[in-house]
This record gives C-alpha cells, sequence and structure tokens, in this order.
C-alpha cells in the first residue's frame, strides 16, 4: 500500500530514518555476515536504511517499496556500486526463490493489508540458511482481526501471527525482542 503525503512526510523525516537506519544496522549486527552477501530491504522507502548498510558492510543491497516516489528519492541516494532500487509490491517479490542471503523489513507490513503473504514472499526468496531480519509494530491478534474488517488499506500483524508464518515456513528463532506492542526478531530459514 502506498502511504498517504502525510505519512510520507512523518516518515520521511531525518530524525526518523536515522532511527529506523541505526535499528537496521544494529539488528544486522546481530548475526555474521559475509562479504558479498545479498541483502533485501522491503519497504525501504527512500533508501535511507539500504544506503547506510551499503555504505557499512560489504553487503550487494537491494531495496524495494511499492511506491515510486519514494523509489525515485531514493535511487538519488544509489551513488555505490552495491546499492540498488526497484519498484516492487512486497506480496509479489520479482525475484527467484532463495536469490537473498539477508531480507530485512522494518516498519512496513504494518501497511500492508496482506502482511501474511507479504512475510511469506520474504521467505520465499530468502536462501536455506539465510536470515530474516524483522521490526514492526504489533497488535493484539483479536484487535488485527477486528481492525482488518474495519480498515482494508493496513496490515495489522499480531505477535501470534508472525510466530505462526515463521513456524509454518521452517524458520528458527535467533533472537527476539518484544515490546510493547512491537517485535524485533531475526530467524534463520532452515537448511
Amino acid at each position: 500500500m502506498k502511504m498517504t503525503a502525510f505519512e510520507k512526510r512523518f516518515v520521511n523525516q531525518p530524525t526518523r530514518v536515522h532511527t529506523v537506519a541505526n535499528r537496521a544496522l544494529q539488528l544486522l549486527g546481530r548475526i555474521r555476515t559475509q562479504s558479498g552477501w545479498r541483502y533485501l530491504d522491503v519497504g525501504c522507502g527512500v533508501g535511507f536504511a539500504a544506503s547506510e548498510i551499503a555504505g557499512a558492510t560489504h553487503l550487494d543491497v537491494t531495496g524495494v517499496d511499492v511506491d515510486p516516489d519514494q523509489v525515485a528519492a531514493a535511487k538519488e541516494r544509489a551513488a555505490r556500486q552495491n546499492l540498488r532500487f526497484r519498484v516492487m509490491d512486497a506480496t509479489a517479490l520479482d525475484f527467484p526463490d532463495g536469490a537473498f542471503d539477508v531480507v530485512a523489513t522494518s516498519m512496513t507490513t504494518h501497511h500492508i493489508p496482506e502482511w501474511e503473504r507479504a512475510l511469506a514472499e520474504m521467505i520465499r526468496v530468502l536462501r536455506p540458511g539465510g536470515y530474516l531480519i524483522y521490526s514492526d509494530h504489533v497488535f493484539p491478534a483479536w484487535l488485527g482481526r477486528t481492525f482488518g474488517r474495519l480498515i482494508r488499506f493496513a496490515g495489522f500483524p499480531s505477535a501470534s501471527g508472525i510466530d505462526s508464518v515463521a513456524a509454518k515456513s521452517g524458520l528458527s528463532e535467533v533472537w527476539e525482542a518484544r515490546r510493547f506492542r512491537h517485535v524485533d526478531a531475526i530467524w534463520a530459514k532452515t537448511a
């Protein structure tokens, strides 16, 4: 789902994009990566986090977002050889199975009505032995179901729903932190 102009104004504030980028780097720092690994940032927005990761690591970074305006802004940052951006819907990722060593998403799934499908797509493009890094708001399952029926343009992931998709997909938990209405998690895809 494309964000409204109001949402973009909020999420693209310099302090906000720095916070998201710092969190993405912290989460990535919890796993041991190798030079040349392929990293996918799903819901990259203006590409600040992807750009910071490309600059701080030796990863091959791709950022995708459904909003062409956000991707156009991200491409202005793409001065590095190991960084590229594409317009793409998270529920239908145009990559082959197992194309990435690390797939990350930060503050994205709550914008996607079919968040389970988006999460399944992220897992599909993750190679066996690779890592899925997830960070987003979560809602109690009952509230998510209720809001999902009333508000069709947003997603309402629940911690139990996320855990269920991860378990059904053969992911094993590497690290997780839960706080009030938020989950940060890293899973490994079984080989």
